[in-house]
């Protein structure tokens, strides 16, 4: 005789599966539900004593045909293999059909599952605790992960990323203030500061992390768990940055292991943005590795007293899809099929997009949209949101750090947590714009060239080392005195001549150093036509020209 035994298989790409079984369940299911324990089924049918045939079996991965399903029954227990011989001494009550179930949904057929294995486990049966290659780790073999780096790695993008994204995190055209985010014409045309998390992220979308020797975790079941975001500078309306990423520390949290990744972000060989990623792999901990790090950007609760500002923003039915064209493709948060499969009514809304409207409220409330004034972002990632919800940011202001937290407007849900924005306080002297014939532009900019410096000036006055003396003209007189030291200390920005002496000094109208400042003059043409005078050692104008175009835009 012959038995006949056929298989209906869904194959998902294994990261997809993993993530949705893992990641968003938080549970081991996919140790639970490996292929190792379908095996013992298919040797049973095959076995010339059985005699089955025409028989639909589900085994671990859900296939739904109108089905019914029988009772079934445990054929593994605590930390034994499974064997055909299990499988056939139970066969008799694996087909008894007298209290069948009919399954409707997928979600009541991994409900099922996830209900039996907690019963097994707590009943001393299967456990579901998988063992992780890295719980067999001692924790001294991170001592060579930790400062390892991944491969370096550019990322480009135009004016229509940076709008994709303002567009994906809530900017719109109902609000004016918004236009310069999304409108490529506006005269202050900007990038939102938290772009600065798609720059960085390929280490952990591309796939990098994993490839790391000797980092022996599934990171199917890794959690994007924090996530802080510091600019040095505001990014560039578009452009080419180089990233380099290392793994700045690991810990053990018993549950899991927490992985510090810092990606740090380059334009020209000037370092613009840092960020570091906390990702969270689930079953690897409990190695007896340390338990805290002094690399790890903290997270701060919120202050307790009422909130001195609350911002909301609904989310539109489209706002997964729209962000997600940002790069971070994972089905999850737009195919309902496989959000139903990890156990959600329908696609979640990515983290890091509830990240950036509430980056956008901040900056709204407290810093008039102002992205100079953006000097980080703090915040740890708690509950899902569903598209079309509304999201609420709660605001405490203390200094220039506002602390913040993001409810779900609809169910109180509190979906970021611990949050802060840190911004960079206001130029002492109010940047007000100059009526004709009043107050120069060109204070703005020396202003501003002085705010920009004060964080990052020595690293400025190392490369420089030279003092800048500027003689500021109008209707032919000279009206203002202005001195760049990027010489002694930490550099300075003052008003009136050098203290001392001056490396070179250079003579214009306030209106034509305006032009320089916003590139629509060229220094050198400036130069040769008689527009700009310029006396000592004006080689020096080459490394003066890299502090207007970095640090003097307003």
């Amino acid at each position: 005789s012959s038995v006949m035994v056929a298989f209906h298989v869904i194959m998902l790409p294994p990261l997809e599966l993993s993530v949705l079984l893992c990641s968003y369940l938080a549970s081991d299911l996919v140790e639970a539900l490996k292929p190792d324990y379908v095996a013992p089924l298919v040797l049973w049918l095959c076995h010339e004593s059985c005699e089955e045939n025409g028989s639909l079996f589900e085994v671990s991965h859900p296939f739904l045909l109108s089905l019914k399903r029988a009772l079934g029954a445990i054929v593994r227990q605590k930390n034994q293999p499974m064997t055909p011989e299990a499988v056939k001494a139970n066969w008799q009550k694996i087909c008894d059909f007298e209290n069948a179930s009919k399954p409707l949904r997928i979600q009541e057929s991994i409900g099922s599952i996830i209900g039996v294995l907690s019963k097994i486990d707590s009943e001393g049966g299967i456990s579901t605790n998988s063992t992780s290659h890295a719980a067999s780790a001692a924790p001294s073999a991170f001592a060579e992960i930790i400062g390892h780096e991944l491969p370096s790695f550019s990322s480009a993008y135009t004016e229509l990323q940076t709008i994709m994204y303002a567009l994906g995190v809530g900017a719109s055209v109902k609000e004016p203030k918004d236009m310069k985010f999304i409108y490529e014409g506006s005269t202050d045309f900007s990038c939102l500061p938290t772009f600065g998390v798609i720059i960085a992220q390929k280490p952990i979308t591309g796939g990098d992390l994993p490839q790391v020797p000797g980092l022996s975790v599934d990171f199917g079941k890794a959690l994007h768990g924090e996530q802080y975001l510091e600019l040095y500078k505001p990014l560039p309306r578009s452009g080419n940055l180089k990233c380099e990423a290392v793994i700045a520390d690991i810990v053990d949290k018993g549950s899991g292991l927490v992985i510090f990744l810092d990606v740090y972000s380059y334009f020209e060989e000037e370092l613009i943005c840092y960020n570091q990623f906390s990702v969270f792999a689930v079953g690897s901990g409990g190695i007896g590795g340390k338990r805290v790090s002094d690399k790890a950007k903290v997270a701060v609760p919120v202050p307790n007293r009422p909130p001195d500002a609350v911002r909301s923003d609904a989310t539109s039915l489209n706002q997964s899809a729209l962000y997600r064209l940002s790069g971070d493709w994972n089905p999850l948060h737009i195919d309902p099929n496989l959000a139903g499969f990890a156990g959600f009514d329908r696609p979640i809304l990515h983290g890091l997009c509830t990240f950036g409207f509430s980056a956008r409220h901040v900056l709204q409330q407290f810093a008039d949209n102002d992205v100079s004034r953006f000097k980080a972002i703090k915040a740890r990632f708690s509950k899902p949101v569903y598209p079309g919800q509304t999201l609420q940011t709660e605001m405490w202001k203390e200094g220039n750090r506002i602390h913040f937290q993001t409810k779900v407007q609809e169910t109180g849900d509190i979906v970021i947590s611990n949050a802060y924005v840190d911004l960079l306080p206001t130029s002492e002297i109010s940047a007000k714009t100059p009526s004709e014939g009043g107050e120069l532009q060109s204070t703005l900019v020396f202003e501003e060239i002085g705010r920009r410096l004060k964080d990052i000036g020595h690293e400025v006055a190392k490369k420089v080392n030279a003092v800048f003396e500027w003689h500021i003209t109008k209707g032919g007189h000279t009206a203002a005195k202005w001195t760049i030291d990027l010489k002694s200390g930490s550099g300075k920005v003052y008003e009136g001549p050098a203290k001392g002496s001056a490396d070179a000094t250079f003579t214009l109208s306030d209106e034509d150093f305006m032009e320089v400042v916003l590139g629509k003059l060229d220094p050198q043409k400036a130069f040769f036509s008689g527009r700009l005078k310029a006396r000592g050692n004006i080689m020096l104008s080459q490394k003066l020209q890299m502090i207007l175009k970095d640090y003097a835009k307003l």
